[in-house]
């Protein structure tokens, strides 16, 4: 079925949600779906990456009429362009707008929990739920979990005791919160002995956890995921770890005991060693196995991982 949206429309909502933007071009025109830029769909809403120039681009377009596109400011207009929309991150407001207009394929609450489908999940009566919490299929929510307001739990969660979760989190399914990590302890005649773990998670506001993903209890002290925190699919965050704001984690990164991440740092498929550091800011390259510590606002690659010169970017 083809959905026709106004663009009068999408700038109303734009509007209504206080983005500064310039429009150019008829307002009354339709668009009827969305595409990428390189793969265009005739009469559809697209954009250009504010990494990229559409000047690079433009022999590529000049048979094709871009119904509305959006772009950075800093864009011209191009005789290709029907409607164009100026405004800063010009990919964010474009899946702004996809979720907003076109997305079919929103949460199905049936499945998430009710008093009639709670039966196919556990809860304790000694965890505590804020409001609008949904909690998915096949979950176990142990005794002293706290989770906050509108987070939303989705199917075959594991979360254990001692574990809070803050408000607007998304914890994908398959994710295990909590577990006690990997400690073991050698006895005087040489056999090995599992140290319990007794700390807990705290998992704050904003955060995204990606299905089977792991995050283990601290040892004593908890594990901490701070505030905005992004973590990919296939995640591995060991006891006593610290993650910090606005970090982004991709798959598969093993985060090792003790680790401490700054703030808005990149970890791409990485190996921390434990008790490493990594500064604020800080790029850890693709498939990069870090031994030692990262220092703030630099980029490390390789095996190990050493710092990438400036030459070399």
């Amino acid at each position: 079925m083809i959905k026709k949206i106004t663009i009068k429309s999408i700038l109303k909502y734009l509007d209504q949600n206080n983005h500064v933007y310039n429009f150019i071009g008829n307002s009354h025109d339709n668009v009827t779906g969305y595409s990428t830029l390189f793969n265009y769909k005739a009469e559809s809403l697209t954009f250009v990456s504010s990494l990229n120039n559409f000047s690079d681009y433009e022999t590529e377009f000049k048979e094709n009429n871009i119904k509305l596109i959006i772009t950075s400011p800093e864009e011209k207009k191009y005789s290709c362009f029907s409607n164009v929309i100026q405004i800063n991150k010009p990919k964010f407001v474009f899946f702004e707008l996809l979720e907003k207009f076109f997305d079919t394929n929103r949460q199905d609450n049936t499945t998430f929990s009710s008093e009639e489908n709670q039966k196919y999940s556990y809860i304790s009566p000694r965890a505590q739920l804020g409001k609008n919490v949904t909690i998915g299929s096949g979950s176990v929510i142990e005794d002293h979990v706290w989770i906050g307001d509108n987070t939303v739990v989705h199917h075959n969660v594991i979360i254990k005791n001692s574990t809070t979760i803050g408000r607007n989190c998304s914890i994908y399914s398959g994710v295990v919160i909590g577990e006690r990590g990997f400690n073991p302890f050698t006895n005087q005649d040489g056999s090995r002995t599992m140290l319990k773990h007794y700390g807990g998670v705290t998992i704050e506001d904003d955060v995204h956890i990606g299905d089977n993903s792991c995050i283990n209890r601290g040892a004593i002290d908890n594990t901490i995921i701070k505030k905005g925190a992004k973590l990919n699919t296939m995640v591995h965050i060991a006891h006593n770890c610290i993650v910090g704001k606005n970090t982004v984690i991709t798959m598969p990164t093993h985060v090792c005991g003790s680790v401490i991440i700054g703030n808005n740092c990149h970890i791409a498929a990485t190996t921390i060693r434990n008790q490493c550091q990594v500064g604020d800011n800080a790029i850890l390259g693709l498939g990069s196995v870090v031994v030692k510590n990262v220092e703030a606002n630099t980029t490390v690659v390789g095996n190990p991982a050493k710092l990438l010169k400036k030459k070399e970017r």
